[in-house]
């Protein structure tokens, strides 16, 4: 198992923007280093103006060079590093050049050393440290030093390692909050990519993963507090998998005094320095690594997941070492997202299967077998069908007639529900007792307007089927639904049941009918606006759009004739609204000993 500390660079500047400022910083240094040795020539002292002038021109040479490496987006931490390491040679050579001891650029040093304390991280920080106090200290090793020099060469490395550590410091402590900042921001867009319950809880084991721990197991339990699964994700798939396993197996060890119990009932982060104690984890880790798996060197962080108010479980946190404070917080702080976002996926889920058990209530959950006919059905809710909308059919017998309904209720969701259901329902019951399609549909109208719906209103669009000698009597009633496509086994096609008033409206609302014969071959589709408006507002199908499509092949298979209006449509993407669709074929056979009176 590898530590995640020993896989990555701790501190200095992160990769991207900032080590184009390192470099560019570091060119920036050199101009301005070139520019103060141009002095030198005014200097009476100056052992060797051409040794200066080699080291300015240098400098500008160097400071040319970083800058087309950060035109060419070729900037590296490493690259200004050397550009450090590289200063410090020519500020060696320079003060040899200007007098040794005495040369007033010796504290160019601290250019060096400063772009080193703000960029790089705490290795090589240190070691430019030692090299430019090696460099400072050059003199003492060929030239006479004054005797002050050893005064002067103290209080500046003083000054120096005290301003360098506070400025490395300062900057690696913020550069640690901008980390931990951005790990919560990806973990949190990381967290909310799903809404699958299972899918949530592996990729919330993940979040943490290798930046903040080598190893982290979630803990479920019911509302008893009872574990009830485990998932866990490690930088060693197999020990994470291991440690899965066997979790479900030693459930028992998660009670009494054991952390994660502890973490649940006091609901509060617990540390466990020494995961010797935890028999899971130890077997796992040396079932994969044996018996070098010495868990001594790691400990573990388990936090409560909590999420509105209600314990969901634990995550435990394997890590080298104690934790930091500002590593325990952002692990509570990740944690507590986690949390929310499981819980939130949770009640997707839950809200997903209600709405699937209610649609499922308001739809046959098959066609009825009319010898005769075929019936053939399409239904789409919109989006992920998280929503129950208001779109619904239904087919049923009564006699020596059969009856088609499609409906589509005003709005989505629960409310929409109890009214299509009561549309539904009202409809078959109204149908069987006699009259029209139109009629049904008046009575329908006036039940609506008793209750207290709220305001909400409905479209249907009503056919009555009736057997007659050498075909079917249909006779359609629309109430401010889209009318219904009748194609010819000819390959004619119009529409029937236009207009009417929509439903839950108006008193008395007028209801016509339409009545034509239907041969054999022929077709009669029903359908929601939800297919119409499938694309909108890019566009709209039109009905001469429909019809042409049903014209180009007469006499399909009722299957054929839905794949044919749907070929219309890029449903790839999901719907807009609902689409009901519901379509009947006049088959060879279209006697079944049902006569009309």
């Amino acid at each position: 198992m590898r530590s995640p500390s020993r896989t990555r660079r701790v501190g200095g500047a992160r990769e991207g923007g900032e080590t184009r400022i390192a470099v560019a910083s570091a060119a920036g240094l050199y101009v301005i280093g070139g520019a103060l040795i141009a002095t030198s020539f005014a200097l009476t002292d100056v052992s060797s103006p051409i040794g200066a002038a080699a080291v300015a021109g240098d400098a500008m040479l160097t400071a040319c060079a970083l800058l087309l490496a950060v035109a060419h987006d070729r900037s590296r931490l490493g690259l200004a590093w050397l550009a450090e390491l590289w200063g410090i040679l020519l500020i060696l050579v320079l003060c040899a050049s200007t007098g040794g001891a005495d040369s007033p650029f010796s504290m160019l040093y601290f250019f060096a050393v400063g772009h080193a304390a703000a960029f790089q991280p705490r290795k090589r920080f240190v070691a430019t440290s030692v090299l430019g106090l090696l460099a400072f200290l050059a003199p003492l090793a060929y030239s006479e030093v004054p005797e002050s020099f050893a005064s002067f060469a103290t209080v500046g490395a003083v000054l120096a390692v005290l301003t360098t550590i506070a400025v490395h410091a300062a900057l690696e402590s913020m550069r640690a909050d901008h980390r931990r900042l951005e790990l919560l921001i990806t973990a949190t867009k990381k967290l909310d990519s799903s809404l699958n319950p299972q899918q949530t809880l592996h990729r919330i084991a993940a979040t943490a993963l290798p930046e903040l721990a080598e190893l982290c197991v979630i803990d479920l339990t019911d509302e008893d507090g009872t574990v009830v699964s485990s998932v866990a994700a490690g930088v060693d798939e197999e020990v994470a998998e291991t440690v899965e396993a066997m979790r479900s197996e030693q459930r028992p060890e998660i009670l009494a005094g054991h952390p994660v119990a502890l973490a649940m009932r006091e609901r509060r982060t617990f540390v466990l320095e020494d995961l010797s104690q935890t028999p899971t984890l130890r077997h796992a880790i040396q079932r994969v690594r044996g018996a070098h798996g010495d868990m001594r060197e790691r400990s573990a962080t388990i936090v409560p997941m909590v999420a509105r108010g209600r314990l969901l479980g634990t995550m435990s946190f394997v890590h080298a070492g104690p934790p930091e404070p500002a590593q325990r917080s952002i692990l509570e702080d990740l944690t507590g997202r986690a949390a929310l976002a499981f819980d939130n996926a949770r009640l997707y889920d839950e809200r997903d299967r209600v709405a699937h058990t209610l649609r499922r209530s308001l739809m046959p959950a098959e066609l009825p077998h009319v010898k005769g006919l075929q019936l053939e059905s399409y239904f789409r809710p919109m989006g992920a069908g998280s929503e129950v909308g208001g779109d619904f059919y239904d087919v049923f017998e009564d006699g020596n007639c059969c009856w088609l309904i499609v409906g589509d209720v005003c709005g989505k969701g629960a409310q929409a529900a109890v009214l299509t259901a009561f549309l539904r329902h009202t409809t078959v019951a109204y149908a069987r007792e006699g009259g029209g399609p139109g009629a049904v549909l008046a009575r329908v109208n006036a039940a609506m307007l008793e209750h207290d719906f709220g305001g909400r209103f409905a479209t249907a669009i009503l056919a009555r089927l009736m057997f007659v000698d050498g075909g079917v009597s249909a006779t359609v009633a629309a109430a401010g639904h889209p009318p219904a496509l009748l194609a010819r086994a000819s390959g004619l096609t119009e529409e029937l049941g236009s207009g009417g008033t929509l439903l839950g409206i108006f008193p008395d609302a007028p209801i016509g009918e339409s009545t034509v014969f239907l041969g054999q071959g022929d077709s009669l589709t029903l359908y929601t606006d939800g297919l119409v408006e499938a694309q909108a507002p890019a566009r709209t199908l039109t009905p001469e759009q429909m019809l042409r499509a049903l014209e180009q092949s007469p006499g399909e298979s009722a299957q054929e004739t839905i794949g044919r209006l749907l070929g219309l449509v890029d449903l790839r993407h999901g719907a807009r609204d609902d689409i009901a669709i519901l379509t009947v074929r006049i088959g060879a056979t279209v006697a079944r000993g049902i006569r009309a009176a």
